[in-house]
């Protein structure tokens, strides 16, 4: 009964060894391997649609380099699985306005009779005049 219980211990003894050795071979292999660079910039812009990419774009004219750290970091998600699926205009606008930086967008009035568009402004000055 005793010699069964030694035997016991020194098979699990040198399964943990060799588990170790294994271990420690795979984790010199991956060291040795050189470290993908990930362009996270790049990842964010492949899930952006057509219009997000257009609102993305007038963040990038309105905030610049903060825009693009925004996007690294969205990226970097995208990366590790934690956002899936695409961006459109309103998402990109949401993601900006959440954190303080609200994209301005350039509005008009227009005003349509008859198949004449008019700007708002325009129809105010004939009315002056």
């Amino acid at each position: 009964m005793f010699l069964v219980v030694v035997v016991e211990r020194d098979i699990e003894l040198i399964k943990r060894r060799m588990l170790l050795e294994m271990q420690r071979k795979m984790l010199a292999r991956e060291a040795k391997k050189p470290a993908e660079a990930v362009d996270y910039y790049s990842v964010f812009l492949e899930h952006l649609t057509e219009d997000g990419r257009e609102m993305f774009n007038r963040a990038v004219e309105q905030y610049g380099e903060v825009a693009r750290k925004v996007a690294v970091k969205i990226g970097q998600l995208y990366h590790l699985g934690r956002l899936s699926g695409s961006l459109d205009a309103s998402a990109v606008y949401w993601v900006f306005q959440e954190i303080g930086l609200p994209i301005r967008m350039e509005t008009r009035i227009v005003y349509k009779k008859g198949g004449e568009v008019k700007s708002i402004s325009d129809m105010l000055k004939e009315e002056e005049e």
